[in-house]
């Protein structure tokens, strides 16, 4: 069963979205190919553009809401074995004071959120 682990990134104080996004693109997901490329059948940036969400008094509609975070990562490995790996090459001193570097140029660390889930896709559903 593959492992699914999403990231929930937030930019830190006086970083605007586009800034955060550009030094993501442009520097730490590269550095993350470096150091974990070779474990992952995917990594996806996803970029909040609108964030909408139900009401307590009205639960079926939805309304445009604030959402704290400015992007979602998901890296998807194989399995256990590549999960682990990925967690023992991020702990490692060359890699993690890279990254650590790096991301203080950009995100709210203390607000970053990890996540690892168990993936289900289905594959059944269409559209007309």
């Amino acid at each position: 069963m593959t492992i699914k682990i999403l990231w929930m990134l937030k930019r830190k104080p006086g970083t605007t979205p586009a800034e955060f996004r550009e030094h993501y693109e442009r520097s730490h997901a590269a550095i993350a190919r470096k150091y974990v490329g070779h474990l992952l059948m995917s990594y996806t940036r996803n970029y909040q553009t609108e964030a909408w969400g139900g009401t307590a008094t009205d639960p079926a509609g939805f309304r445009q809401r604030p959402f704290d975070y400015d992007c979602i990562t998901e890296l998807v490995v194989a399995d256990e074995a590549a999960f682990e790996e990925m967690g023992r090459i991020f702990a490692a001193p060359d890699a993690s004071a890279e990254l650590i570097a790096d991301e203080l140029k950009f995100l709210d660390r203390e607000a970053t959120v990890m996540l690892r889930c168990d993936q289900v896709i289905d594959r059944g559903i269409r559209g007309p």
